[in-house]
Parts: C-alpha cells; structure tokens; sequence
C-alpha cells in the first residue's frame, strides 16, 4: 500500500512456547542496568530554584519588647539590618534608635546553609556572643548565636546547623 497510513511494526513473538512477548527493557541512559545493585545512594542536590531566587536558611528572632516574638526570615544572599529612617530601608528593620541606619549586613550561603555578619561602620558596635566586631570583618553565625546591634539582641536560627 503506498499514499495511505503507515502500517504498524509486526507483533513480537515470544518463540516457539507460546509465553509472553520478548519485549527488550528501557532503560535511560546513565541509569543502573535492572542487573545491577546499589550499594548506595548519593544524597540528594538541594532543589534548585528560580535563577537568583533567595533562599530561606534561617531567621533572626528577638523578644526584647515583643512578648511574643518578633521574627525575620535569614535568606540567602545579602541582607541589611539597621533602624529603618527616611532615607533608608534595611531588609531587616531594627525598632531601636541604638541602632544605625545601616549597622550590619549578612550574608547566607544557599549551598552550605551558612550565614556571616559584617560591620559596616555601625556607632555602637555589632557584637556576636558579646565578641565586638570590628568595622569590614566578617564572622560566620552558628546556630543560636546572639547578634547585638545597639540595644537590640537577636538570636540567630539556621535551618542547616551543624
């Protein structure tokens, strides 16, 4: 037959028995053989996230003057921490005036889950575990650590602690 519809592949037959059709398995490529064993698993990849979408890798918590708490989420990448004013908008907004307008700024790793804090010339000092900073040197926070800045006290909260 030519012009019309193109005709189906023969059936498969299992032999001369009568079982089931020899159907060859599929297997996708890079993928174990259905002979094989796996000793192991790889643990898994972090699930990747729209292009330069921040990262939640923990929160920043106080209870100075809030009974029930007052969070911040501690994302990925860069995060400013200060008292908010007229000319500025920290990502996290300190609700005391000991606090600079611009006093610190994190940043978290979304690869390993760690967080660091800088100094950025603060007037009274960012202070972690009451180990004064000095202005432009980093330090890496650790789960429950205390971040000072001025008169306000947050208690750091990674989701990846070690």
């Amino acid at each position: 037959m030519s012009g019309g519809a193109p005709m189906p592949p023969p059936p498969v037959t299992g032999g001369s028995s009568g079982s089931a059709p020899a159907v060859p398995p599929i297997i996708a490529p890079g993928a174990a053989s259905l002979n094989s064993t796996v000793d192991s698993v790889p643990a898994p990849h972090p699930i990747p996230t729209a292009a330069g979408a921040p990262v939640l890798i923990g929160f920043l918590v106080t209870f100075q003057n809030e009974p029930t708490g007052k969070f911040w989420p501690l994302r990925s990448g860069r995060t400013t921490l200060g008292r908010a004013g007229l000319d500025t908008t920290p990502d996290v907004a300190l609700p005391d005036a000991s606090a600079s307008a611009r006093h610190a700024v994190m940043q978290g790793d979304p690869s390993t889950g760690q967080a660091f804090v800088e100094d950025v010339g603060s007037r009274n000092s960012t202070f972690v575990n009451e180990q004064r900073l000095c202005k432009g040197t980093q330090r890496q926070l650790h789960d429950n650590d205390r971040l000072r800045l001025g008169s306000i006290t947050l208690v750091v909260k990674l989701l990846a602690s070690s």
